[in-house]
C-alpha cells in the first residue's frame, strides 16, 4: 500500500568556489528556487559532486555533507535506478501504444509479374476462337499492379489501385495487331458484418495498449512515490540518529563533569571513592552509548545514500540531515483523504485500469464468437489499347465498367471451441479484476483511517514527552545544586540524567514518528508528488526520458565513461582494502 506527501522550499542553492559545495540563502526571484534546485541536481548527476555545508547539529566525527530535504528529493528523482527503470518501461509502453495505432496506416502495394504460358486448347476453347483458332495457346504477359491498402475503424479493408497488363500471344499476328495493353482501375472492399464488425473489435488492441501505457505511467508514479517516501523516511531516521548522537554527547558531558567534581571533592576530603567509581562507570557507559549512536548515524546515512546511488568509501562524504521535523496544527480530514486516495493513489488507479482492460477483452471475445460474415464488393473501369496511353484513354472514357457484390460466410462446425473458451476466460478475468478493485478499495479505507490515527497519536505524544523532559530537566538542575552541597549522592543524579536522556530521545522519536505517519498518509492519498511540486505529466515524462536516453545518461560515450569510472572506483576500493589489511 502506497502513501504520499509534499512541501515547498523557498530557498536556492549557490555553489561556492569549492567543487560540490554550496551556500544557502533566501530566494529573491519567483521561480528561482526550482530552477536553482534543478541545476544543483543535474550538476550532482554530471559531476558526481558532494553537498557540503555547516550543520545545525553537533559536529559529527565522520566526513559529511549538509543535505537539505529538498535537495535529497531532487537527487532521488534524478539518480534513483528504480525510478529510471520505471520511466523507461513507460516509454516502452508508449511506443507500443503508438505502434498499435499504426494499424490504420495506409500501405502502398506494388508488384510486377511476368507470365510465360503454353497450353493446348481444348475443343471448346478451339471453337470459341472461330477464325483465329489455333491448336495451342502461347502467351507471354507482364502484369504491373499498384495500389493503396488501408483499414478503416469499421473493420473494413479497402484497396484502391490500378493494373496494367502487357499482353503478347500467338493470336495477335492472326488479327494483325501487335502487343496489346489491358488496363484496370478500381477499388475492392471487404467489410465484416458480424465478427470483427465496428470500432470495438478494430480498436481493441489500441485501447488495450492505451490502458497498458496508463498502467505503466501509474507504476512510474508509484515507484517515484515509494522511493521519495523511503528517502524522506530515511532522512528522518538520519535526523533521529543525529539527535541521539547529540543527546548522548550532552549526557557524556554531564557525566564527565560530575566525575571531575567528585574527584575534586575527594582530593579535598569531602567525597568518597565510591562516588568517583559510580561517576566513572556512568561516564564510561555513556561514552559507549555515544560510540554506538555515532555508528548508527553512519549506517543510517549510508542506507539513505543508496537511494540516490551514493557509494560509500574513499573520499565520499555521508549525507547530514539539516532540516528538523515540524508539527502541523491542522490534521487531515477523513472524508477529504478518502476522496484524494481514490483520485490519486496509483495502486487504486492501476486496479481500475486492469478492470478496464478486462472489460475490453470481454467485449472483444464476445464479438469473436459470432459467425464471420463478410460483405465483398468491387467496382472498376477497364481499358484496352495498342499502347499504354490508348488503354488509359479508353479507361478514362468509362465505357467498360465492372462491378461485383457478394457475401462470404464462415462458421466453425462446433460453434467455435477457441472463441468460446477465450470468452469464458475473459469473463473470469474480469471478475478477478473487479474483486481486486474491491480489495484495494477496502485497503485504502483502512489505511487512510489508520494513518490519520497515527498522525493524531504521535502529535499528542510529542507534547506529552516534552512535558516529561521539561520535568526531568528541572529535577536534574535541582539535584546538581543539592549535589554541590552534599545533600545527595552521584548515583541519584546519574539516574535522573538517564531519565532526562530517555525523555529527550522520546520527544525526537515522537516527532520522527509523526513525520512518518504524515508521510504514510500522503502516500496512501497519492498526494506526495503534488504536495512537493514533483507531479509530472505523461508528455513531460516522455520528453525527459527521451533526453536521458539520447543525451544524459545512456548515450554510447556516456556508457563508456560510466564503465571507466566504475572500473576506477573498483580498483581504488581494492587498493584501499589492501592497504588497510
Amino acid at each position: 500500500m502506497l502513501v504520499m506527501t509534499t512541501g515547498r522550499v523557498a530557498r536556492e542553492w549557490l555553489f561556492s568556489g569549492k567543487r560540490g559545495c554550496f551556500n544557502l540563502r533566501r530566494d529573491r526571484t519567483a521561480g528561482g528556487n526550482m530552477c536553482a534546485l534543478l541545476v544543483f541536481g543535474w550538476l550532482m548527476l554530471t559531476t558526481g559532486g558532494d553537498v557540503c555545508g555547516s550543520a545545525t547539529q553537533t559536529a559529527p566525527a565522520v566526513n559529511t555533507n549538509a543535505m537539505p530535504l529538498a535537495v535529497l528529493r531532487q537527487l532521488v528523482v534524478h539518480r534513483n535506478e528504480s525510478i529510471q527503470i520505471k520511466a523507461i518501461e513507460y516509454e516502452i509502453s508508449r511506443k507500443a501504444h503508438a505502434a498499435e495505432r499504426g494499424i490504420f496506416e495506409p500501405a502502398v502495394v506494388a508488384s510486377i509479374e511476368h507470365v510465360d504460358s503454353q497450353r493446348p486448347n481444348n475443343s471448346q476453347q478451339y471453337a470459341n476462337l472461330g477464325l483465329y483458332s489455333v491448336p495451342e495457346m502461347d502467351e507471354r504477359n507482364t502484369i504491373y499492379d499498384g495500389g493503396l491498402e488501408f483499414l478503416v475503424p469499421s473493420g473494413a479493408r479497402l484497396k484502391a489501385g490500378v493494373t496494367l497488363r502487357e499482353l503478347n500471344n500467338n493470336l495477335q499476328p492472326l488479327r494483325k495487331v501487335g502487343t496489346e495493353y489491358e488496363s484496370f482501375a478500381g477499388a475492392r472492399l471487404v467489410q465484416p458484418l458480424l465478427k470483427n464488425f465496428g470500432p470495438g473489435p478494430t480498436l481493441a488492441r489500441i485501447r488495450l495498449a492505451a490502458v497498458a501505457s496508463e498502467i505503466a505511467f501509474q507504476e512510474y508514479r508509484r515507484q517515484l512515490i515509494l522511493s521519495l517516501g523511503q528517502a524522506e523516511s530515511g532522512y528522518w531516521d538520519l535526523y533521529l540518529a543525529q539527535e541521539q548522537e547529540r543527546l548522548t554527547a550532552e549526557s557524556v558531558g554531564i557525566a564527565e563533569k560530575l566525575l571531575a567534581d567528585n574527584r575534586a571533592r575527594v582530593e579535598v576530603g569531602k567525597g568518597s571513592a565510591l562516588e568517583v567509581l559510580q561517576a566513572e562507570a556512568g561516564a564510561a557507559f555513556r561514552r559507549t552509548r555515544m560510540n554506538e549512536a555515532r555508528q548508527k548515524v553512519i549506517e543510517t546515512a549510508t542506507r539513505l545514500g543508496s537511494l540516490y546511488s551514493y557509494v560509500s568509501g574513499g573520499t565520499n562524504a555521508l549525507p547530514w540531515a539539516v532540516d528538523a521535523p515540524e508539527l502541523e496544527s491542522e490534521e487531515p480530514a477523513l472524508s477529504d483523504s478518502y476522496e484524494l486516495a481514490f483520485q490519486f493513489n496509483p495502486d487504486f488507479i492501476v486496479r481500475r485500469c486492469q478492470l478496464d482492460q478486462e472489460k475490453i477483452r470481454v467485449a472483444y471475445t464476445r464479438n469473436q464468437r459470432l459467425p464471420q460474415l463478410d460483405l465483398k464488393a468491387s467496382f472498376g473501369l477497364n481499358g484496352l489499347g495498342l499502347s499504354p496511353g490508348e488503354s488509359w484513354d479508353e479507361l478514362g472514357r468509362g465505357e467498360y465498367p465492372v462491378w461485383s457484390v457478394g457475401v462470404e460466410l464462415r462458421v466453425p462446425i462446433t460453434g467455435g471451441i477457441k472463441e468460446r473458451n477465450e470468452y469464458q476466460a475473459a469473463l473470469m478475468a474480469k471478475r478477478k479484476a473487479l474483486i481486486g478493485l474491491k480489495e484495494i478499495e477496502v485497503q485504502v479505507y483502512n489505511a487512510v483511517d489508520a494513518a490519520i490515527q497515527k498522525v493524531r497519536l504521535y502529535r499528542d505524544n510529542v507534547a506529552s514527552y516534552k512535558a516529561v523532559a521539561d520535568f526531568h530537566q528541572k529535577l536534574l538542575e535541582a539535584q546538581l545544586d543539592r549535589l554541590a552541597v552534599g545533600a545527595i549522592d552521584s548515583k541519584t543524579v546519574l539516574e535522573t540524567e538517564e531519565k532526562l536522556f530517555e525523555a529527550k530521545v522520546a520527544v525526537v522519536e515522537s516527532k520522527v514518528l509523526y513525520k512518518r505517519a504524515q508521510l504514510e498518509h500522503e502516500m496512501i492519498c497519492g498526494t506526495l508528488l503534488k504536495a512537493r511540486d514533483l507531479e509530472t505529466t505523461r508528455e513531460l515524462l516522455s520528453a525527459r526520458t527521451a533526453a536521458r536516453l539520447t543525451e544524459a545518461g545512456y548515450s554510447a560515450p556516456a556508457i563508456e565513461q560510466f564503465k571507466r569510472t566504475a572500473v576506477a572506483d573498483v580498483n581504488r576500493a581494492l587498493t584501499e582494502g589492501a592497504s588497510r589489511k
